[in-house]
């Protein structure tokens, strides 16, 4: 996990939002190889092992979950299909790639210039200066609004689509499988036989007439 990437993570239980306390133990080149995270809120810990970021409740990095895995032409293909579904055109804003999206991480990021975090990722994903590793359950851990979009696949739970909206930045877009709905509080942009597309609705802001224009 390049060092930078830590200010976007946070606590997975439920309380007020808050940084976590990084406590480092091996670092190379700016990438985290060996910490632990600390929540200053509820206590909780997180480690870091061999570069990857562990919230999962009870989880064994010697035991990653199976992903399929892809070719070097099929991660090209992933690649530009998912950057064209997330928008993915602003330099140095942030996108999450879950499952078999992973495995396109490092392509995606040398296409756009975007910093991937690749959740839930398969053994061949490496970390970068603009590629992070993270290991989650149901619940996303990173700031509310802090990416620019997110796709995830079947291998994730229906309640990760509630976790994905609050991590997506208003006016930014979701990919999902079409086993699971889109949020309702998305606007729903397209979809095939095997995806979505969803947009988070832009941020509502209240207009009040002032008194010197009356």
């Amino acid at each position: 996990m390049f060092i930078e990437m830590l200010d976007l993570l946070r606590c997975v239980n439920a309380h007020e939002e808050t940084w976590l306390v990084a406590s480092l133990k091996a670092v190379s080149n700016r990438i985290v190889l060996d910490a632990t995270l600390g929540c200053p809120v509820c206590q909780a810990q997180y480690p870091i092992r061999k570069g990857i970021a562990d919230f999962r409740r009870g989880g064994d990095l010697s035991h990653p979950p199976a992903v399929r895995r892809s070719g070097g032409e099929r991660r090209e293909e992933l690649a530009t299909r998912i950057g064209a579904f997330l928008n993915a055109t602003e330099p140095g804003a942030t996108i999450v790639l879950g499952g078999i999206w992973a495995d396109a991480a490092q392509e995606l990021a040398m296409m756009t210039d975007v910093r991937v975090l690749a959740l839930n990722p398969g053994a061949s994903v490496e970390e970068s200066e603009r590629v992070g590793l993270i290991r989650a359950d149901t619940e996303i851990p990173l700031a509310p609004g802090s990416v620019l979009g997110l796709a995830f696949d079947a291998t994730f739970s229906p309640e990760t689509v509630s976790s994905a909206l609050k991590v997506v930045r208003a006016g930014g877009r979701i990919v999902g499988p079409v086993s699971t709905d889109a949020p309702h509080d998305a606007s729903e942009l397209a979809r095939d036989a095997s995806y979505w597309v969803a947009e988070k609705p832009a941020e509502m802001v209240s207009l009040r007439r002032s008194r010197l224009a009356e």
